[in-house]
């Protein structure tokens, strides 16, 4: 936060306070203590803006077995007790559940995942919403870190819209990106050579899509070098596209960036032409001089463009 300050990044500072703020005042409430309470799951929803927050809270044996925030889909108009008895049956879909599971909202709509989690369990589990006493408590901790969490996430999505916004600019799209495709690749010395995929969509990072290729030299009869990256790239971009043609369904991004300088850019562009795939834009993104963080050049089809230090786009 105060490196953030000193080099004039306002608004990075001010997201950062924030997010501190918000971890302090929730690690505050972490040591409740608890009472009767050995095998338990606690969940919590939110809604704010039409996005929600189910924050879950895990215990076994007495001892806290961790919390984590989940952040579901759905629609707009979607209530809470319909959001949280959808999540239930896809959170002990493939686990076993506790003897009680603890609610914000009414136990009477949640009697079909009780009769459910009892056949798949072969056991008696209690959802319970109490209104007294230490599970009351726990209930409004949970209640509470799912409100911070919800405004963390609504705070990450404004920046990253604003993001994406620097980029559909920068790049003359027509529209906002609804998917994009990173590419990087790696070695050591030479060997365990990989390419990476990650992907990035409207509502942030999409882990799910992520994915990694082992670079396995054999795309054409030449004896490349083992820390050529030219070559890297290009089997993992042909290995990527080759999926694309072979299914009518398949997902097409709208941009792909690349880590590399023009080299790298026209490496891409010769294979996204040679396969009728000139819609998606492309932009490479290459270290300055000295190869030092906040100097990157971006690489497009017509320019090379230095951001300043302080762009939000190079926080992307």
């Amino acid at each position: 936060m105060a490196n953030a300050s000193k080099n004039q990044m306002y608004e990075e500072a001010g997201r950062l306070r924030d997010r501190i703020k918000s971890i302090n005042q929730i690690q505050k409430y972490q040591s409740v203590y608890i009472k009767d309470m050995r095998n338990i799951d606690i969940f919590a929803i939110k809604i704010i803006d039409g996005k929600s927050c189910i924050h879950g809270m895990f215990y076994r044996n007495g001892s806290n077995y961790g919390n984590k925030s989940f952040f579901p889909i759905h629609d707009i108009n979607a209530q809470e007790n319909e959001i949280l008895e959808s999540f239930l049956f896809q959170f002990y879909a493939d686990k076993e559940a506790p003897p009680k599971i603890l609610v914000n909202c009414d136990k009477k709509n949640f009697k079909n995942v009780e009769n459910i989690l009892n056949t798949k369990n072969k056991q008696k589990i209690i959802i319970q919403n109490p209104i007294t006493g230490e599970k009351h408590k726990h209930i409004k901790l949970a209640e509470k870190n799912a409100k911070e969490n919800i405004k963390l996430k609504k705070a990450s999505l404004e920046n990253h819209h604003q993001a994406l916004l620097k980029l559909k600019k920068l790049l003359k799209l027509d529209e906002l990106p609804n998917r994009i495709e990173v590419y990087d690749n790696s070695h050591t010395f030479g060997n365990d050579s990989v390419g990476v995929m990650i992907v990035v969509d409207q509502e942030g990072l999409s882990p799910k899509n992520y994915r990694k290729y082992n670079i396995r030299y054999n795309t054409t009869p030449d004896d490349h070098s083992r820390i050529d990256d030219y070559y890297m790239m290009k089997e993992v971009l042909n290995r990527r596209i080759k999926k694309i043609n072979k299914k009518e369904d398949a997902v097409i991004p709208d941009v792909i960036i690349v880590d590399g300088g023009r080299g790298q850019f026209n490496v891409v562009e010769s294979i996204l032409k040679e396969n009728n795939l000139e819609t998606i834009s492309l932009m490479s993104v290459s270290k300055g001089k000295e190869r030092n963080a906040g100097r990157e050049i971006m690489h497009t089809l017509d320019e090379n463009i230095n951001l300043r230090a302080n762009d939000p786009l190079l926080f992307f």
